[in-house]
């Protein structure tokens, strides 16, 4: 039998007369305010019949200090059309604004929900700020007032939009390619051309570069499992790759990087630059991150422990929208992973849910998940992480792999 444990799960605080959760039995509380609270985490976790509302979703990004990546959730708040019309700016100061909405006036998530189910959101917010609070309106709501058709629900300008992300491409691959020695005045077909006849690891950097002055790679791109995104466990670690890359190519040449990329020797480069990669943390709860970036950048851009592909497919997954067509596994993680055993799309799409739920998990370790792949003990590892009740002996025979092997789990890129 568990033990009744004496710690409060929302306040962390001893309590001889917890009551837990009625729904899934795991979270403890002192008070039913605790249970409330907590509610907006809790609901991630506790066993749920229906689907989550996409305003938990931006709440937690809100507390989390992070853009939301969950793909409706950013349809339904204003990020897409945001960033499609403003770019990343525009994006910074929408959600500057949602974290004023749950994080300093404390609007319930639910409330949220239904501003957006009735399409009552910019009312919503006006009403919140403007009523009597000990906080300020701060600078993101007069924003908020001059952008309102962000959230008013009426469809934007797609060819404005589309004129947009030209320009601001063309800037970027222009300003990387001066940068690299080019000339300002060649035209973006000439830079382009002179760019595609470059070696692959050069293409690399020059893609690295127009992406940073833009944001940071996409899941979707090769780079973002080539320059280490990958191994972030959430955006804040993702974030926090992109301020690092900045620095070092604000103070680097350009040669200097694309070299150190090709001798896979990026960190030390950035640490003879005062730069301190992710590898160089040394912050306990920093370990899987600073782990995982390290391993991948000691061999990128020439070789990867397959576990980084699956990352890299459960991150496309997440941010994956219906309306596209579904991205596919890399051949790489078929045979290691499993999915070379599902028999259907069913078994495949029981299979991504395992792995999302193991990713997202806090304790979730990807080198340690490579190790369980080469040992052959998948189903050992991710039953310690997630429950595989009742389909237990679907899950074994998915799990299955051709391992236990020491060299195996990585593949070499082509070159």
């Amino acid at each position: 039998m568990v033990p009744r444990p004496s710690i409060c799960s929302a306040c962390c605080e001893e309590s001889a007369s917890l009551k837990c959760c009625s729904a899934c039995k795991k979270a403890w509380y002192c008070t039913k305010e605790c249970q409330r609270v907590h509610w907006r985490r809790h609901i991630f976790e506790c066993k749920l019949k229906g689907p989550i509302g996409t305003a938990y979703y931006l709440s937690r990004a809100c507390y989390a200090d992070t853009f939301p990546i969950h793909a409706q959730t950013r349809k339904d708040f204003g990020f897409d059309k945001a960033e499609r019309l403003l770019g990343p700016d525009g994006q910074t100061k929408l959600f500057g604004l949602w974290i004023g909405v749950f994080k300093f006036h404390q609007v319930a998530e639910r409330k949220v929900q239904k501003w957006q189910e009735e399409g009552t959101m910019v009312q919503g917010i006006r009403e919140t700020f403007e009523r009597p609070s000990q906080f300020t309106r701060g600078a993101y709501y007069p924003w908020f007032l001059d952008h309102q058709y962000l959230l008013d629900g009426s469809p934007f300008d797609g060819e404005q939009a589309n004129e947009r992300l030209v320009r601001t491409v063309a800037d970027a691959i222009r300003q990387t390619w001066v940068k690299a020695g080019g000339s300002p005045d060649d035209s973006v077909e000439t830079i382009q051309a002179n760019v595609a006849a470059l070696p692959l690891h050069i293409q690399d950097c020059h893609r690295l570069y127009r992406s940073l002055s833009l944001g940071y790679p996409p899941p979707h791109e090769d780079l973002w499992r080539t320059f280490g995104f990958v191994a972030a466990m959430d955006q804040g670690g993702e974030m926090s790759i992109a301020r690092q890359y900045k620095a070092l190519i604000g103070r680097c040449t350009f040669a200097e990087f694309c070299a150190a990329h090709e001798a896979s020797s990026i960190v030390r480069l950035a640490s003879t630059y005062g730069v301190n990669m992710p590898s160089n943390y040394t912050l306990p709860l920093e370990d899987s991150f600073a782990a995982g970036f390290q391993d991948i950048m000691a061999k990128s851009p020439n070789q990867f422990k397959s576990v980084w592909s699956l990352k890299q497919y459960v991150d496309m997954l997440l941010c994956s929208d219906a309306s596209q067509p579904p991205p596919f596994p890399h051949p790489a993680i078929d045979a290691d992973y499993g999915f070379m055993n599902c028999r259907n799309t069913s078994e495949k799409s029981l299979l991504e849910d395992l792995y999302k739920k193991y990713f997202a998990h806090r304790d979730a370790r990807p080198l340690e998940l490579h190790r369980a792949c080469i040992a052959g003990e998948l189903f050992q590892y991710l039953g310690s992480f997630v429950g595989l009740r009742p389909k237990t002996a679907t899950y074994k025979r998915l799990l299955e792999n051709v391992y236990p092997s020491p060299m195996l789990g990585e593949w070499q890129d082509d070159e």
